[in-house]
């Protein structure tokens, strides 16, 4: 059948149900197309799978729980803990995109939030279930759910559930973490913490006795975590009466990460490289929209550029402690180094974003991208463009936030606007409108 790309999310999960056939699994969390009243769970359930898990998406860069979630369909009938946390993920997105509602945190959300904690705690207590990888996957939904809900409403990032998978993980690694499923997932939880809060004792936990599967992405989490017990060490550092050889030898630990970090790009296929454009290649509409500098980059795909964006935002926290604990021109160099990131992460800004102002549909292609000359934009980049483009950006513009006072003028009005177009773009809310949380408005 043929659907319009403007379509509301509705139309297009049919189409798609019909087309590639979603997995009969999806269906299982006690959905009845026959019945009226829970086809709302079935349209939440296809459109976040077919948008987000099914999302395509370069198998290299594969670190995360989301890919591995069709793994786990055929046991959503017989684990309540993991299928009300994917009822709860899906209303959420599902009611962010669609136009008749557009609120990420409805009841509906709020009703399978509360189910799947009730499910977590029984699963918890039973000796068996609470070492499975149904909960260890239920828990990474729920924290998937709170950092979604904590960037649309701008508030500040929760760690209950990753802390949560940590201990999780410190109660099974003895003999329940060997198989390759339960290996990915491992990795999961390693991206999870590795570009969140720095968590104490990181090392320990995740140094596992068998080779885990690698790819460009999953070596780049290793580095991470080693850039995350260092910006730990400095949260303690700063908060006592360190030393000046503590202090010493902390910059030395940040410097050998930085070290690290500079290798990481060597490892990467050479399709994954940035291409850049220069401003007079670049649709004047992109411009005007969100151009910073003379030029922007183009990825091989968004989830190549998500990676690049994580690879840069630990750069750029390592930088920064390296420019607050160093002086003269050390310290001049570590803040050019900082800025430059910055620059480059600003770089991938049009790719995906587009030339969009204001909120649309995700399968809407009237707006342009930047793309190679005698080229089309994808039609895949469109949706995944539309649908990570926000998620992909916000977590490195935020970091970026935290380091204005290194950033230069125009850096910093750059940031400005690009994060109330985001706020604009994904109807990000105003943490004062009705919450008691304490977060950052765009």
């Amino acid at each position: 059948p043929a659907v319009s790309v403007l379509a509301t999310p509705k139309a297009w999960t049919l189409f798609f149900v019909v087309k590639i056939k979603l997995p009969k699994l999806v269906l299982n969390v006690g959905i009845s197309v026959s019945n009226p009243g829970d086809r709302a769970d079935f349209y939440a359930h296809a459109f976040f799978v077919s948008c987000y898990v099914k999302a395509r998406r370069d198998p290299r860069t594969e670190h995360g729980f989301l890919e591995l979630l069709p793994s786990f369909f055929d046991k959503l009938p017989s684990s309540p803990a993991l299928s009300m946390s994917l009822s709860a993920v899906a209303h959420c997105y599902f009611g962010a995109w669609e136009p008749a509602i557009r609120d990420a945190e409805r009841t509906e959300v709020q009703k399978f939030y509360i189910k799947a904690l009730g499910a977590l705690k029984l699963a918890l207590r039973d000796p068996q279930e609470c070492v499975s990888d149904e909960v260890l996957v239920a828990v990474c939904l729920l924290a998937f759910l709170e950092d979604t809900i904590s960037a649309l409403m701008s508030r500040t990032r929760m760690e209950d559930h990753v802390k949560g998978a940590t201990a999780l993980i410190k109660q099974r690694r003895s003999s329940t973490m060997t198989s390759d499923l339960s290996k990915r997932l491992l990795i999961a939880i390693t991206n999870a913490l590795a570009t969140g809060m720095p968590v104490q004792e990181v090392s320990e936990v995740w140094q596992d006795p068998e080779q885990l599967p690698s790819n460009p992405a999953t070596l780049l989490d290793a580095m991470n975590l080693q850039a995350a017990n260092v910006l730990a060490a400095a949260a303690q550092h700063a908060n006592s009466r360190s030393s000046d050889k503590a202090r010493s030898d902390l910059l030395l630990r940040a410097r050998a990460v930085v070290s690290r970090l500079e290798i990481w790009p060597s490892l990467v296929p050479q399709e994954w490289w940035p291409v850049s454009f220069a401003r007079e290649s670049i649709p004047q509409e992109i411009a005007e929209a969100g151009l910073h500098g003379d030029h922007c980059d183009l990825y091989h795909d968004t989830s190549v550029c998500d990676t690049w964006l994580t690879w840069r935002s630990t750069c750029l926290r390592v930088c920064a402690l390296i420019a607050d604990y160093e002086q003269g021109e050390a310290k001049s160099d570590a803040v050019l180094q900082l800025q430059q990131t910055v620059d480059d992460i600003f770089a991938a800004v049009p790719f995906m974003l587009g030339s969009k102002s204001m909120p649309a549909d995700m399968f809407d292609t009237a707006f342009k991208y930047p793309c190679f000359p005698a080229q089309m934009v994808p039609l895949h980049h469109y949706h995944s463009a539309a649908a990570f483009g926000g998620l992909t950006l916000w977590p490195p513009l935020k970091t970026i936030m935290d380091y204005v006072r290194h950033l230069r003028s125009n850096q910093v009005l750059f940031l400005g606007q690009q994060i109330k177009r985001i706020g604009t773009l994904y109807d990000v809310r105003n943490p004062h409108r009705g919450s008691s949380h304490r977060g950052a408005s765009p």
